[in-house]
């Protein structure tokens, strides 16, 4: 008996080109992954990729053979942009995009230059599918093929390619670890979905769980939760609050916090014939408090992120960026906490007040006053726009004015900018030799990090000349690394000064630049400095930026009851949490992409029988953050308290409430 496959497998020669849109898409998964997190050969996501691109295109056989090839082609364009804008975003903030981002479209504009010279012509490789795609239908166009295929045409045409799509995406739910599905649903880390899932099944869950956050209202059961958890919290930092060697000890002090612009760590160690890459902050170090294993933990909302995260010890949202799409929620924040000491509070920044949304989101922190791009001459330019120099110089002015002006301790957070990739304005940094490394990309970034080093001398002894000092803290701080490339890495690691060549792999002297390694490379510098040298002292212990706040809260007198973090002065161990899953502790780092636990000793991948319990508690508390930003809980607990609902009313006495409460 013959078997009559018509009905059940699709009609390969009538849908030909379906079948090109569907190749084309996954080939341009296939290098979208190859080009970024470097897995290619996996099955699943290549699988996944048959429905997701069938289900895109469902509607298109329900017109004439001719009519879809229209609808085709359009979806080849699609993935194609999908896939090249994707390939461009990683290379920037070593992520995804996400449908949370569309708020920031307007830095693109802000950002200028610095976006366009992070194009890249492996771009157009997104390209080829929909070429091959354009050239076939022409030529069969030509042949009037889809006319002599129109009358074979079925009315249920759509079915098989439907139920073929079904069945995959059922055979690839029955594959999802708990891991899997944990992270499809919270989107922590978008870079372990592409790799597991595919870039469609990726895009398609972002966009639905963005839809349901958006949406999404705290029921009464989760109420109750919230508060439970929420009062934990709390609870827990008002009795472990510590009371150590530093407490009160910079209690009254104006306060000077430099938000330092891709000052990466592992430059104040570099040395050439003008000298020591950073001189001065190598000497702020040496004065001070430092802490030489300090990891920033932005998400992509990179240097906004930072100061979201230091303001406040709570970590930022992974699937977007709290100073734009949060800005409208309570925090409890540094700012706040000392204006209830009295204190006055001022930000400034060379740039425009609106890019990361500053303008609103410095009053959410509790800032007095925003200085911004409109408050400054702009007499000289580099890079981004004003450079350090000259906003150094004149907010040394703004500062005077407002002691003179205000009866009262200040703080005051100056952004830096000019030390901002694409570290290309070379002739305006100024005379310094970087010996081997002129010409590259990193020789650049140091020369530009030298000159940075440079106006922060500048306006340390500007402010010591107005006797701004003489009662303050300098509180400096990396806001993120600088994007910096391996191959740049291997130029400053792997160089041989007397053959003026490089290391290879089998030469003792050669250091791998592994992931593990290049993890600790993205430490930034943190550093507490005061003039009367009051502490001086190097901190081994690793730290991320939502500890800088209880740092240096417990030496204010002053305590955030919904800090994240711990006072690192108090503590001989500590784990830094990353908004993507990953964490590191003194000895150890957890990518939470591949699942996998590494030794920092030697990079090897290790078992350890506590792991499944360490990553549950690192997950409870990024869902904590996470919840605490998104569902504003902070002001649904200052509700709680307002009815005396929660805490001892010794707690409720010490608690920070918005005035309006």
């Amino acid at each position: 008996m013959k078997l009559n496959l018509r009905g059940l497998v699709p009609n390969i020669k009538n849908n030909i080109i379906l079948i090109l849109l569907i190749v084309g898409g996954i080939f341009n998964d296939l290098a979208l992954r190859a080009m970024t997190i470097g897995d290619v050969v996996y099955w699943k996501p290549i699988v996944t990729s048959i429905p997701m691109i069938i289900f895109a295109s469902i509607l298109a056989l329900f017109l004439s053979y001719k009519n879809r090839n229209y609808i085709y082609i359009t979806l080849s364009i699609y993935f194609g942009v999908l896939n090249g804008m994707n390939y461009m975003y990683y290379k920037h903030y070593n992520s995804f995009l996400s449908f949370s981002l569309l708020k920031q479209l307007s830095q693109v504009r802000e950002m200028g230059d610095s976006v366009l010279k992070t194009l890249d012509p492996r771009v157009l490789i997104f390209a080829i599918p929909t070429v091959i795609l354009i050239i076939t239908i022409i030529r069969l166009n030509k042949a009037n093929f889809f006319e002599k295929i129109e009358s074979k045409r079925s009315k249920i045409e759509f079915v098989t390619p439907l139920v073929i799509g079904i069945a995959i995406l059922y055979f690839v739910s029955t594959t999802l670890t708990g891991t899997d599905k944990s992270r499809i649903i919270k989107q922590w880390n978008r870079p372990y979905l592409v790799e597991q899932l595919g870039i469609y099944s990726y895009t398609t869950a972002d966009f639905v769980k963005n839809l349901a956050s958006n949406n999404h209202k705290i029921s009464e059961e989760e109420t109750e939760e919230v508060s439970v958890v929420l009062e934990d919290l709390v609870d827990g930092n008002l009795n472990t609050e510590t009371v150590n060697e530093y407490s009160d000890i910079f209690k009254g002090r104006d306060i000077y916090v430099i938000h330092y612009e891709s000052a990466q760590a592992f430059a104040m160690d570099q040395e050439f014939e003008d000298g020591p890459v950073t001189p001065f902050l190598n000497k702020m170090a040496s004065e001070g408090l430092y802490f030489n294993n300090f990891y920033p933990q932005h998400s992509v909302g990179t240097s906004s992120d930072t100061e979201f995260t230091f303001n406040t010890s709570l970590l930022p949202i992974n699937n977007g960026t709290v100073f734009m799409t949060h800005a409208n929620r309570e925090y409890v924040s540094l700012q706040k906490l000392l204006k209830q000491e009295g204190y006055y509070s001022m930000s400034m920044h060379g740039n425009n007040g609106d890019f990361w949304n500053r303008n609103m989101m410095h009053k959410t922190l509790g800032y007095d006053r925003f200085f911004s791009k409109n408050d400054y001459v702009i007499d000289e330019e580099i890079g981004l726009g004003l450079s350090d120099k000259s906003f150094f110089r004149q907010s040394i002015e703004k500062i005077k004015e407002t002691k003179e002006q205000q009866n009262s301790p200040v703080i005051s957070t100056l952004i830096t900018l000019t030390n901002h990739y694409p570290f290309d304005d070379v002739d305006k940094y100024g005379e310094f030799n970087v010996g081997h490394l002129e010409g590259t990309d990193i020789g650049n970034y140091l020369k530009s990090f030298h000159y940075a080093d440079e106006a922060l001398q500048t306006f340390i002894e500007g402010m010591d000349q107005e006797g701004l000092l003489d009662n303050a803290i300098v509180v400096l701080y990396g806001d993120h690394h600088a994007k910096i490339s391996k191959s740049d890495y291997e130029k400053v690691y792997n160089y041989d000064e007397t053959t003026e060549d490089y290391y290879n792999e089998e030469d003792p002297q050669y250091t791998a630049i592994n992931g593990v390694y290049k993890e600790q490379l993205k430490r930034t510098p943190f550093i507490i400095w005061s003039k009367d040298k009051k502490i001086n002292e190097t901190i081994n212990t690793p730290m991320g930026m939502v500890d800088a706040l209880p740092t240096l809260s417990n030496m204010l007198g002053i305590l955030n009851p919904y800090q994240l973090g711990v006072d690192m002065m108090s503590v001989k161990e500590n784990t830094v949490v990353f908004p993507d899953g990953d964490w590191l502790n003194s000895n150890h780092y957890y990518s939470a992409s591949s699942s996998k636990l590494y030794s920092f000793n030697n990079d090897e991948v290790i078992e350890d029988p506590d792991l499944i319990a360490t990553n549950h508690m690192i997950d409870e508390k990024i869902e904590l953050s996470n919840n605490i930003i998104q569902n504003d809980l902070i002001r649904f607990f200052n509700g709680l308290l307002a009815q005396n609902k929660v805490l001892t009313p010794e707690q409720r006495s010490i608690m920070y409430t918005e005035p309006n409460i």
